[in-house]
């Protein structure tokens, strides 16, 4: 696998056919993100349900890859995890359900985690959605769902997968490059317009990280998500400098997507 270097404290394992690694820095950054009042039972479950949302994530990339008769493999790291297949083999077409299957396995996750506690907690489909909008920003959620996961074990990891595999899986299928949806969107718009559909693609991207990095930092103070955006704005807006030079020296790419 290439990517982030190899150490002797990696975890390898294989699963349904797909090599995985685990970087030493995945466990760190998770832990780091999950640090609250230095709980440690809680961080580590937090960091057990980062562990297991993303390696579903990118088992829905590998899995849709071997369809199509590849070779994939996957790589978790400190920025989260990548999944390397042959993409030189691969039609828009594929490339697109390959890129929407990393989200598409996380939200089914995450029925399943409500089908779990629906079945053996009760929890009803209107005390779901009430979970769901206030991670969104849209409510305080049910207390009653806390009372029927009776201890902070249950509930933790329940809120955890689903705030993980929905929250998270919605912002991966922002219009944002390099992000799935962003990927995806790339795809499309080249299919359309072969000549800009790249440029379009990181223009967008721009506009849509710029815009949420400022309401980060200004309206919903949120220093993380602020530099989170902040970070995608600057790699879209060197890639546009990037197109740009491509253009002077009369360089054009139209396998990018196959990478």
């Amino acid at each position: 696998m290439v990517g982030a270097p190899e150490t002797p404290l990696d975890l390898r394992f294989r699963a349904l056919g797909i090599p995985v690694r685990v970087h030493p820095f995945f466990w760190l950054v998770a832990a780091m993100m999950g640090w609250r009042d230095q709980n440690l039972p809680i961080v580590a479950l937090w960091v057990g349900c980062v562990f297991l949302s993303i390696l579903v994530h990118e088992y829905g990339h590998g899995l849709m890859a071997r369809t199509f008769r590849e070779s994939p493999s996957i790589l978790l790291w400190g920025m989260g995890g990548l999944c390397y297949s042959q993409g030189e083999r691969q039609t828009p077409l594929e490339r697109l359900l390959v890129i929407l299957a990393g989200p598409g396995a996380g939200f089914v996750l995450a029925f399943l985690v409500m089908v779990v506690a629906t079945v053996f907690a009760g929890v009803t489909p209107d005390e779901h959605l009430g979970v769901i909008a206030s991670q969104l920003g849209l409510g305080h959620g049910p207390a009653s769902v806390l009372d029927k996961l009776d201890s902070p074990m249950k509930f933790g990891a329940y809120y955890f997968l689903m705030r993980i595999n929905i929250l998270w899986g919605l912002v991966n299928l922002l219009p944002i490059w390099p992000l799935d949806g962003g990927q995806g969107a790339q795809i499309v718009l080249t299919q359309l317009d072969h000549a800009r559909g790249r440029r379009w693609v990181h223009i967008i991207s721009l506009m849509v990280s710029g815009m949420l990095a400022v309401v980060a930092a200004l309206w919903a103070d949120q220093l993380f998500l602020a530099v989170f955006f902040g970070v995608f704005a600057f790699m879209n807006y060197q890639m546009l400098q990037t197109l740009h030079q491509e253009q002077l020296f009369g360089i054009e790419r139209d396998d990018w997507w196959r990478g």
